[in-house]
Parts: structure tokens; sequence; C-alpha cells
């Protein structure tokens, strides 16, 4: 066997004899369209030798006979290598690996960052990595990613999605704007006044969590609007009296915002957030650890506040 065999060759040979076909070999190393190819022509210019068989539509991959000759080999490789990372992980002060955190401002500000360095000094082999996303958009989620989203997508059955809080969203504003700019008893007394928004949401027909009334109104650009980017900024204008915001109430008593209701009996949209992760990943150890965590850190926090969380966390059954 070639001295620079490496361990992800043999998942990749083991991955090709089990499974066959292309796009779930890929779903299942969390791979792309090319590295098929990279794999195995790296494979096959260490052995020397044509080691897979590929039809013509390049829907299936197999092994050869030299290729089979491999496989019991590579399989005994990963199961020993699988078997010290469960040795590793028998001590959760042993725990290594990398973990990535992607999250709005508010998470992990707030729910977050509080516990942050008890986690770490818990499990100080791990590498974890921070990553504030605010905007309306897409990541490339990588596999130890655990992602804050509103959105549940059918990902392949690649990601599991667990409720985290649902954050039911009300108009806020400073007594001083008030005071100033007069009483709001109704939708319509709104059009005279100035609605805070992040910047992009409104440019793709996208208003997320004002009331419909409020949504239609916007529609007709009959309410002044001030386009901001980043939720820390917004609250600081609201507070100084630039306009009026939307949000959750969990987030003006955490952030501790001096504003006040505006229309009471009018409610904007639930914002629901989930943990989304890769199965795969969720299914070792330092995964669950790591989700459990951000769920005690949710329970935590919205305590604080007197605020029950309405989804209630229930262990995957892997």
């Amino acid at each position: 066997m070639s001295d620079h065999f490496h361990y992800p060759d043999a998942i990749f040979i083991c991955a090709v004899k089990e499974l066959v076909y292309v796009n779930d070999i890929l779903k299942y190393l969390n791979l792309g369209a090319s590295s098929i190819n990279v794999y195995t022509k790296r494979i096959e210019d260490r052995f020397k030798k044509p080691l897979f068989i590929r039809n013509r539509k390049g829907k299936t991959i197999e092994l050869n006979e030299d290729g089979l000759d491999l496989y019991p080999i590579c399989k005994k490789m990963t199961s020993l290598v699988s078997s010290l990372d469960e040795l590793a992980e028998s001590s959760d002060g042993l725990l290594q690996g990398e973990i990535k955190l992607t999250s709005t401002q508010t998470i992990l500000r707030h729910f977050c960052l509080p516990y942050f360095v008890g986690f770490v000094d818990k499990h100080p082999r791990l590498d974890v990595s921070i990553n504030q996303l605010d905007e309306m958009m897409c990541i490339n989620q990588s596999l130890n990613e655990f992602y804050f989203t509103s959105e549940v997508k059918n990902d392949g059955d690649t990601y599991a999605y667990f409720p985290y809080h649902n954050f039911i969203q009300h108009l806020w504003a400073s007594q001083s704007y008030l005071e100033k700019h007069g009483q709001i008893k109704n939708v319509h007394d709104l059009y005279r006044h100035t609605l805070l928004f992040q910047r992009g949401i409104i440019g793709n027909n996208k208003v997320l969590g004002v009331p419909p009334q409020v949504k239609a109104a916007l529609a007709h650009n009959e309410i002044k609007t001030f386009n901001v980017s980043g939720s820390n900024v917004i609250d600081f204008l609201c507070e100084e009296g630039l306009g009026i915001m939307n949000g959750s109430e969990e987030t003006t008593k955490l952030s501790k915002l001096k504003v006040v209701k505006v229309l009471e009996d009018i409610e904007g949209e639930t914002i629901k957030s989930y943990v989304k992760v890769n199965k795969k990943f969720i299914s070792k150890k330092i995964g669950k650890i790591f989700l459990n965590w951000l769920f005690e850190c949710r329970d935590k926090t919205l305590k604080k506040v007197g605020v029950e969380p309405t989804y209630i966390f229930e262990q995957l059954e892997i």
C-alpha cells in the first residue's frame, strides 16, 4: 500500500463500495460534484493502477477487482479511527474537533456569548469559531456548522432543524419620539411616521415581522422608511427618536431598550427560529453536546426576562 494513502481516501473507497450512486456518495461525504474526479485520480495515481469503474452517464461508480481487494483494509482503517474517536470522546474534557456557530447579533449577544467562556473552559480542546450574520442571505453551510435560521428548506434530508423559539414581532418607539411626533392610535396614524428597517429587507418585498396592515402601506409607499445596517444601530436610533422599529419583546427586554410598544392590539408576524445542523455531524458526541448547550443557553436567557420558551427541545434520536 502507498506510503501516502490517507484516511479520507479510505472513507471514499468504503463509500463507493457501499453506496455506488454518485449523488449518494457526495451527500454522505458532504462533497461537491467535482470531488469525485479529484478523489478517484488521486487514489489511482497513488496505487498506479485503475481502481474504479464509472458508468457512461456518470451516475454510478464502483470498485474493480483491485479496488475490491482494498475495501476490507479500508473498512478496518475507518473502524479503527472511529473507535479512537469514541475513546477520545469518553471524557467531555477530552473532546476534540472544530465547531462553527453562525447567527444574528441578537442571538449571539444575548443567548450564546454570556455563557461562551464557561463552555470553552469546560471543553478546552474544542476549536469554536463564531460568525455574526445579520442580513437576509443564505450561507454555504459547512458540515460542522450550527446555523440559526428562520427558513426550513428541503435540503435532501442532509440537515436537521431544531425549533429554538418563536419571536412575536411588535412595533416600538421611544417616549421622546411619540412626544415629538404624536401618539399612534391606529395603523393609519403610521402614515406620518418613520419606520426603521434592516437594510436589504424592504427591496426584496420581504418585510420581515411587521403587521400585514403595515406591509400593505409600505407596498404603496405610504409610510416613510429609514434603512439601516445592523440591529444594534436600529436599537440606538430608535431610542434616540429617529423612528419606529419592529422587534420582539424578548429583544427589547434583553437589550434593555428604553422603548414602549406601539399599537398594543396589533401584533406582527411570528419569526420562528431554528438551529440548522448537518445530521451527520449531530450524530457525533461533540455535535450533541454543543446542541444541548445552545438550548441550555436559550432557557437561561429567557428565564432572565421571565419568558417561557415557545418550543420544548427534544433530543434527536439517532
